[in-house]
């Protein structure tokens, strides 16, 4: 049923990607207030199963800090394959079109899900040392900033002769201690920023079974709720 639902949104996407009415500055569909016009949003791939995305939703609710200015109630959704944000507009002859927010000016947007806050920034305004042309979710903790960069890569199927492909999971997530920039990756990582703690942190990721590593760095958060506070 999730897939038909999802084929059906794709289908309507593809259609409102064709606008030819995209000059000017357009309204957004959810908010009185302009905002600068990005390009049309047209899916390369499948959006079937969502995966690119995050939340694999393709409807999320949320603002945006846009050229200074604050834009509330959003409907959009994030492509985390292509680094795009993409939103509905609404045309001055009223054509609904889905454009790519442009990024040269988008500075950060918020996600609402439910009772969770997902708050990202543009990697230029959080590090000097962090991406300018990407996106990046960053909470702070007692004294660290944590820094999370999601990303799903598009490959080809293991499968001999198999052309189709599949989204893997390739986050990362760094720490912001001292104005320093700091890659997480393993348990040891962390007991640098709590030397005192070292033994209660080892017993806690055994205890928990957390496998802070590479390929599973948000296993981390357990630890810091526990012991940045």
């Amino acid at each position: 049923m999730k897939t038909k639902s999802l084929s059906l949104i794709t289908f309507i996407l593809l259609l409102a990607g064709f606008c030819p009415n995209t000059f000017g500055q357009p309204k957004l569909s959810t908010n009185p207030e302009t905002i600068i016009n990005g390009k049309i949003w047209i899916p390369t791939f499948s959006v079937a199963q969502g995966k690119q995305f995050f939340l694999k939703k393709l409807e999320l609710n949320g603002s945006f800090k846009f050229n200074g200015q604050n834009f509330n109630n959003l409907k959009f959704f994030y492509d985390l394959s292509k680094e795009e944000i993409i939103t509905p507009i609404q045309t001055e002859n009223n054509t609904t079109c889905n454009i790519v927010v442009n990024p040269f000016f988008l500075e950060e947007f918020t996600v609402l899900d439910n009772q969770t806050i997902y708050h990202f920034k543009r990697g230029d305004l959080i590090h000097k040392e962090l991406n300018p042309a990407n996106y990046y979710q960053v909470f702070t903790a007692s004294k660290i900033t944590y820094v999370i960069k999601r990303t799903q890569l598009r490959v080809l199927s293991s499968k001999t002769g198999s052309e189709k492909f599949n989204y893997i999971d390739d986050t990362n997530m760094y720490a912001i201690y001292n104005k320093e920039l700091s890659t997480i990756k393993s348990k040891a990582d962390l007991i640098k920023f709590f030397p005192s703690q070292k033994k209660e942190i080892k017993q806690f990721v055994r205890f928990s079974k957390l496998k802070i590593n590479r390929h599973s760095p948000l296993d981390a958060i357990p630890l810091l709720i526990k012991f940045d506070q």
